[in-house]
């Protein structure tokens, strides 16, 4: 995970936070899959996702939770930044693909957030 504290670009090349004095250090970030945090029986109304680009990479990681029967599935609300999303190698279609294969075919976008639900 690459990340700069201004927020202006990540980077999946490598693992180093970029400051603004182009200081680099190493950095080891441990990431846990929202399926093995969330048990199945717990219910979950929204999922607000913010990650600077990383959205697709956090979905990929919610299949059990997305995949929920309607009625169960959350209210996702993420951004959709093809800048940021580029950066992370991954893109809105990516993102879109998964939304579908998982049951989220109501989605509104209001300029790079996506608001998302299932509905029958």
């Amino acid at each position: 995970l690459v990340g700069r504290l201004d927020n202006s670009a990540v980077s999946s090349v490598g693992a180093k936070l970029a400051f603004k004095s182009n200081e680099e250090i190493e950095l080891q970030v441990r990431s846990i899959p929202l399926d093995k945090v969330i048990p199945e029986s717990e219910p979950v109304l929204l999922v607000k996702i913010d990650v600077q680009g990383w959205e697709h990479h956090v979905l990929k990681g919610a299949v059990k939770l997305s995949s929920r029967e309607l009625g169960k599935a959350p209210y996702l609300i993420y951004e959709e930044d093809e800048r940021l999303l580029q950066a992370s190698n991954s893109g809105s279609k990516e993102i879109r693909e998964f939304r579908q294969s998982v049951g989220y075919r109501h989605c509104t976008q209001h300029g790079t957030d996506a608001n998302c639900t299932k509905n029958s």
